[in-house]
């Protein structure tokens, strides 16, 4: 019997997922078939045509032909290039192969509706991870206010996964997103395709930061605004229609040297902060990362996404 081509992504991270998609549909076209998938997102892949079946990761592979993607899990030296290149292309030039234009898009064919009774929402994903890439939860709560404020309706997306930490003034917090006051709270109660039925029909926009939320946004039609952080935009912005910037806003802050992209400076991929020079004294200096956008910036962008109607903020 003839061995079966397979993609084996070794992350279980949700965009890094996402961003596998362009090297699968490569490989089914030069094998000329649907290939095998062994990934633990499985519904993502949901009627792909680049897609004959999909694996755990945890299943046998015996019996394909397996290539193996994002190798930095698997190998010394793969790790510090992370934040250094498109992660498109990370898994593509994994397997010996490279993506070009078009090659890029991320394609998915999943979506399930959701019912939600109001349209021209604005979905916010304040989601914790190393502090140089998202906001503090003061901004996100004054975000969600003044959106509020100004009749605005705001779905409250993310997974805090079930773990905890604790905090002197607050006790027992999610360890992974804000606990973020007022609009329509779905945290945990949504699934990927329902994210992108959410994303497709009615929202104004998504607002969110270098995260699986935005690499999912990047698979509809949904205006995205992304915060700014330490790491290039440009090796994490959805390419849609042709080009990286349709619907696509980066809000920067007055730092963009993009120093989590810059191998000069030796950094390791969660290394938040401890003993990488410019993050650390960027955040002890100013007590905050230059490269963070402002709430203000960001209401512009939405101003401007949503002037057609008339509304303003």
């Amino acid at each position: 019997m003839e061995n079966k081509i397979a993609i084996k992504i070794n992350t279980n991270a949700l965009g890094d997922s996402i961003c596998a998609i362009p090297t699968i549909n490569k490989l089914s076209t030069i094998y000329g078939k649907p290939i095998t998938v062994f990934n633990d997102w499985s519904h993502l892949l949901i009627n792909h045509p680049s897609v004959s079946e999909i694996k755990k990761l945890s299943d046998s592979t015996e019996g394909y032909i397996v290539h193996n993607t994002f190798k930095m899990h698997l190998e010394d030296g793969h790790e510090k290039k992370h934040n250094a290149i498109d992660i498109r292309q990370f898994h593509a030039w994994d397997i010996g192969i490279s993506l070009i234009g078009d090659e890029m898009n991320c394609d998915l064919y999943c979506e399930d509706k959701i019912d939600v009774k109001f349209d021209n929402y604005i979905i916010i994903h304040p989601s914790k991870t190393w502090d140089s890439r998202t906001w503090s939860g003061e901004k996100w709560q004054e975000l969600t206010d003044r959106l509020i404020d100004n009749n605005f309706k705001v779905i409250v997306i993310g997974n805090d996964l079930g773990q905890k930490e604790w905090t002197v003034d607050k006790g027992y917090v999610s360890k992974n997103i804000y606990n973020i006051k007022g609009g329509v709270n779905l945290i945990n109660k949504t699934t990927v395709p329902e994210l992108r039925w959410l994303m497709n029909h009615k929202a104004l926009c998504v607002v969110t930061m270098d995260s699986g939320v935005l690499h999912v946004a990047g698979t509809t039609d949904c205006d995205i605004i992304q915060l700014g952080s330490s790491i290039n935009n440009k090796l994490r912005a959805p390419w849609r229609n042709k080009s990286q910037d349709y619907k696509y806003n980066y809000i920067e802050g007055s730092c963009n040297i993009a120093c989590a992209s810059d191998l000069k400076y030796g950094l390791k991929e969660h290394g938040t902060i401890h003993g990488i020079p410019p993050l650390n004294s960027c955040q002890e200096k100013y007590s905050e990362f230059l490269c963070h956008s402002t709430v203000d910036d960001v209401i512009n962008c939405i101003n401007k996404i949503n002037k057609d109607d008339g509304k303003s903020i």
